[in-house]
Parts: structure tokens; sequence; C-alpha cells
């Protein structure tokens, strides 16, 4: 499979091919989507805490006469009909759910598949800035014509402070290091900006077939 690379000016200036163990992949919604709702559920805190009545500390002196008063009867301060518990109340829990690393790593080549089949990969040659500027950084966006929520992959090695803060600034575009994707990121955005390094480095973090060959030349 060839696969463009543009500049940061969005015309194309080369190609190469791409690994279709990695972007070449059947879409399994199913698997997806059990893999999303773990991620969502392992980001969950599980801290609501209610009162229970064993929690509740009032005077257990009745409040007023059991007659007399024209009014209901009532007990103690600490009575629920007061309002002061919550029965079947949320209290501190995990939400942590376990996914299979076969079924993380399969769930992730699919949706990287799906963007590409959809058009929603741009590979650029790289993206860098000289210097700390938002407006700079914007001016770039703006010529690759990208759309709200892109997400752009770069190489570890690539990440510097100039970048991040250049466009930590501006809205619905967010930067992750080529070895921290996942599936609900890439679900999550419309448009994936990856680096040719990020490329490479996605394709030898996930690509089976490329280690077995790199161990094979070794030897």
């Amino acid at each position: 499979m060839k696969v463009d690379v543009k500049n940061i000016k969005g015309e194309v200036i080369d190609n190469f091919t791409a690994s279709d163990f990695i972007w070449k992949q059947p879409m399994n919604e199913i698997l997806v989507h059990q893999v999303v709702v773990a991620q969502l559920s392992n980001k969950r805190q599980g801290t609501s805490n209610t009162l229970r009545r064993r929690d509740v500390n009032y005077s257990t002196a009745k409040l007023r006469a059991q007659k007399g008063a024209g009014r209901a009867r009532v007990g103690s301060r600490s009575s629920h009909v007061l309002g002061n518990s919550v029965a079947h109340g949320p209290h501190p829990r995990s939400y942590n759910q376990k996914i299979q690393k076969k079924v993380k790593k399969a769930s992730l080549r699919m949706v990287l598949s799906e963007k590409l089949k959809g058009g929603e990969v741009m590979v650029i040659d790289k993206f860098e800035l000289k210097e700390l500027s938002s407006k700079k950084a914007s001016s770039v966006i703006k010529s690759l014509d990208l759309p709200k929520k892109t997400l752009i992959v770069l190489q570890k090695s690539e990440i510097d402070e100039k970048l991040i803060k250049s466009i930590k600034n501006i809205d619905d575009i967010t930067t992750i290091a080529s070895n921290l994707i996942n599936t609900y990121d890439i679900m999550n955005s419309n448009q994936l900006i990856i680096t040719r390094e990020a490329f490479k480095s996605i394709e030898e973090i996930w690509d089976s077939n490329i280690k077995k060959k790199g161990d094979k030349d070794e030897d």
C-alpha cells in the first residue's frame, strides 16, 4: 500500500509503502467497542460516596411527643425519613476493566485502518516550529486545512516544549507520542496528522512481522 507524504503546506512531496498488517485490517465493531468502553471505565475515579444510616451520628432523643402535636410521629433525628442518608447510594469502588493485550493491539490496528480507508490520515514530512508561537502553529494548521478534533501524532524525539505549548492554545488540536496512541483517542478524532518518523515508529511498535524480520537480520 502506497501512502503520500506532504509538507506543512499540504503539497505532496513523496510516498512510501505502508504495512498492510497495520493499515489494512478489517473492522470488528464489537471488539473496538469493548476496548473503548474499558478505556472510559478505567478513567473513572470511583470516589463518589454517600452517607449510610450507620454513618449518621445524631442524638437519639425523641424530637417531640408521640401524641398531641397533631403531626406525624417521629423518632430520633437520625431517622432516614428526615433526609440525612441515601438508600443504595454510590460508594467508593473500582471501575477498572482488564483487556487482553492481543485485543487491545487488534482494536488499534482496526481503527488505524478505518481512518486511513476513510481518508482521515495525513502523513507529513515533519511538524516543527523554530520558536514558541501559537500564531505560527495556527497558520500551519490552516494551510493543512485541518478540521476540529485533529490529533497530531509525533515521534517521541520530535516532541519539544515550543511545539507543545504553541499547539496547546489552539482549540480542538491535540498532540500525542506515537508510542502512546490508543483506540479511544483515535476514534474520538476527525483527522490524524502523522509525521513520517511517527508513522515508522507506529509500524515498528505494532507490526509483529517487522520485529520478526529484524530478529532474523540480527541472527
